[in-house]
């Protein structure tokens, strides 16, 4: 009895020193002058230049990268350039450019604006997309027919996390954010050769894929009602990882600068990286990488800002981890 109130005691300890350190972490940045480096290489109105080109080529959200990254490092821009950004950004502009995109989103669940993406999220919140994908897809996989493997996947840990939002109070919503980007990401070829096999290989310990031969999949309405046995086939556990780091750099930048991101992400080691770099860099972060690429993770270190409460907290978790194991096997009664 004794050994057990001890170990519950130094079990607790554990727990409360490893959620302080995890929340208590902080990164610095030991940056070389990434203003400097900047300006540097939009010498000579190369913004203003990048900016009126894909506006007059209608890639509003592109444009957008280099006009935060401008206000990110106190760039001037030209007044011609600021008044077209005015003219151009002004809400009965957006309006009009969105409500026709918002739809187009909404049921191919294809994106290349913000306010298609809007949609194709939005379809996958109202379960639709989610089910509409599993349907085509699914058909595939059942009929032996070359399928996404990606697409149907994510759709199927969408259709899982749709039904646990309400048990978890809006947490998994989080989440099912993420896979709806990556179907975008996937589907604008957004998604590197890389990434996509790292992906695959998650979702295949992610989801039993075999489930789907217990559904019907004849309509939506039919497979609305098999929603429980595609929740039941997924287990979230090593998807959460990468849900949870596309989720921060949403939080940090935006879901449409999230999707583009992932043109650098090769890796999970590179999704990691460009969570970091977002929550110094906010909505430039997108700008950065398209001036620097992937060669900013070697030029911007990222550390643990190591604080007086912090390394409190990592001794006395090392310390209380030790005993725990001592304790643990030791044969005292």
């Amino acid at each position: 009895m004794k050994k057990l109130l001890t170990l519950s005691f130094l079990g607790l300890a554990i727990f409360v020193f490893y959620s302080y350190l995890t929340k208590g972490i902080k990164y610095q940045y030991k940056e070389p002058n990434v203003r400097q480096m900047v300006l540097a290489k939009t010498k000579n109105h190369y913004l203003d230049k990048k900016i009126s080109q894909l506006i007059e080529q209608n890639k509003y959200d592109e444009a957008k990268a280099y006009i935060n990254l401008s206000k990110e490092f106190n760039i001037t821009l030209l007044p011609q350039t600021k008044e077209l950004i005015k003219k151009e950004y002004s809400t009965s502009k957006k309006i009009i450019r969105g409500t026709k995109s918002f739809f187009n989103g909404f049921i191919s669940g294809k994106a290349n604006s913000t306010t298609e993406v809007a949609g194709a999220i939005t379809s996958d919140f109202t379960i639709y997309g989610d089910l509409r994908d599993i349907t085509l897809e699914g058909k595939k996989y059942i009929n032996n027919e070359p399928y996404d493997k990606l697409i149907l996947g994510l759709s199927m840990a969408g259709v899982a996390l749709s039904a646990t939002t309400l048990f978890t109070l809006g947490t998994s919503e989080a989440l099912k954010v993420g896979t709806s980007s990556l179907k975008i990401a996937k589907r604008q070829k957004y998604l590197t050769k890389g990434f996509s096999k790292t992906l695959g290989d998650t979702l295949e310990k992610t989801i039993d894929f075999k489930a789907l031969k217990r559904v019907k999949l004849g309509s939506l309405d039919e497979l609305k009602q098999s929603s429980k046995i595609i929740k039941n086939s997924v287990k979230l556990r090593h998807l959460k990882p990468i849900l949870k780091d596309l989720n921060s750099i949403k939080k940090s930048t935006s879901i449409t600068d999230t999707i583009h991101l992932m043109k650098y992400v090769d890796n999970t080691k590179d999704l990691k990286n460009i969570a970091k770099l977002s929550k110094r860099y906010k909505g430039a972060t997108r700008g950065i990488l398209k001036l620097f690429g992937k060669n900013v993770f070697r030029l911007i270190k990222v550390g643990i800002k190591w604080t007086t409460p912090l390394i409190i907290s990592a001794v006395g978790l090392a310390l209380a981890s030790i005993t725990f194991i001592i304790t643990l096997f030791s044969k005292w009664d």
